[in-house]
C-alpha cells in the first residue's frame, strides 16, 4: 500500500510542472471570459454584472440560426467520418504495407487552412475539377460548392480531415482485438461478417465514440473551415464570435465573450463525457483481468 501510495505522488511530481502552467493559463482565460460575458469590462466603462448578454443572446435569431447550423455541419461531418473513419482503421489494421500506412495519414498532418485551400482550389468555380471537366468535355458548371448553405465544402472539409483520425485511433484496437478473439470466434463459428459486427466493434466501441467525441466537438466550433469554405448565412459560432468581436461597436464585446464562455461551457461537458467513457473503460478492463486471474485461481486449486 506504501509503495502504491509512493508511485502515485512521485508520477504526480513529474507532471505537476506542467499541469500547473496550463492549468493557470486555462483558469485565467474561463475567468476572465467569465467575467467579461457577465458584462463587467472596466476597460469600456462597463462596471456591473449582468446576465443580460446571455439572455439577448438566446432571443437572437441570428445567434439561434448559428446553433443550429453549428450542429448539423458537425453532427454530419463526424458521423461520415466515424462510419468510413472506422472502416478505413479495419482496413489499415489489415494492410501489412508501409505505404498504404503512411499515405492515409496525410490530412492529419495537413492544417485546416491548407486543407481549406486545398478543397477550395479544387471545388471552386474555375477550379481544379472545372479544367479537368473541360479537357475531358464534361459539363460539370453546377459542381461548385463553396459557400454553400448546405456547408457541403465545410463537411468535406471536417471529413477530410476527421477520417484519418478516427482510423489512426481505432487501428491499433482493431489489432490488439482480432490478436485476442479473431481465432476463438472463427473456432466458434462465427463468420467474418458476423465476428465484425457482434465481436470486433462491440469491444472497439469506446475508442471509436472518444474520438468522434473528439472531432465532434472540433467541427462544432471550428473556426477556419466556415470562415473559408462556408455561406455567409447562416454563419457558424467560431465565424460569429469572430466577426462580433472585431465590431466597430466595442460594447458588443461582451455579447462575444458570452458566446465564448457558452462554447466552454460545451466543451467541458464534453470532456465531462469523454472522462467518463474513458473511466467506465478503465473498470470494465480491470473487471476482465479480475476475471480471468479468479478462473486461473480456480484452475489451479481444481488441479
Amino acid at each position: 500500500m506504501i509503495n502504491k501510495y509512493k508511485n502515485f505522488f512521485s508520477k504526480l511530481l513529474m507532471i505537476l510542472p506542467s499541469f500547473l502552467i496550463v492549468f493557470s493559463i486555462s483558469a485565467y482565460v474561463i475567468i476572465n471570459t467569465l467575467k467579461e460575458s457577465l458584462g463587467y469590462i472596466p476597460e469600456l466603462f462597463l462596471n456591473d454584472f449582468t446576465f443580460r448578454y446571455y439572455t439577448e443572446l438566446f432571443g437572437n435569431k441570428t445567434f439561434m440560426k448559428s446553433i443550429i447550423y453549428s450542429f448539423y455541419v458537425a453532427f454530419v461531418s463526424t458521423a461520415l467520418s466515424t462510419v468510413i473513419g472506422t472502416y478505413l482503421g479495419y482496413m489499415v489494421s489489415k494492410s501489412k504495407g508501409l505505404l498504404y500506412n503512411i499515405i492515409y495519414k496525410f490530412p492529419i498532418l495537413l492544417s485546416y487552412i491548407a486543407a481549406a485551400a486545398l478543397i477550395f482550389s479544387t471545388y471552386s468555380d474555375k477550379g481544379l475539377l472545372y479544367h479537368i471537366g473541360l479537357i475531358l468535355n464534361l459539363d460539370i458548371n453546377n459542381i461548385n460548392i463553396i459557400y454553400n448553405t448546405n456547408g457541403f465544402a465545410v463537411i468535406l472539409l471536417n471529413v477530410f480531415k476527421g477520417i484519418p483520425f478516427i482510423a489512426f485511433s481505432v487501428s491499433p484496437i482493431f489489432v490488439k482485438n482480432d490478436h485476442k478473439f479473431k481465432e476463438t470466434a472463427k473456432n466458434l463459428g462465427c463468420s467474418d461478417i458476423i465476428y465484425i459486427f457482434r465481436v470486433l466493434l462491440p469491444m472497439s466501441k469506446r475508442a471509436i465514440i472518444t474520438s468522434s467525441l473528439v472531432i465532434f466537438n472540433f467541427n462544432l466550433f471550428t473556426y477556419e473551415g466556415f470562415y473559408f469554405l462556408g455561406p455567409s448565412t447562416p454563419i457558424s459560432l467560431g465565424v460569429l464570435v469572430y466577426q462580433t468581436y472585431i465590431n466597430p461597436d466595442i460594447t458588443n464585446r461582451a455579447n462575444g465573450m458570452a458566446i465564448n464562455m457558452i462554447m466552454i461551457v460545451f466543451s467541458l461537458i464534453m470532456c465531462l463525457i469523454y472522462y467518463n467513457v474513458i473511466k467506465n473503460n478503465k473498470t470494465d478492463e480491470s473487471e476482465i483481468d479480475n476475471d480471468n486471474e479468479l478462473e486461473d485461481f480456480e484452475y489451479e486449486n481444481n488441479k
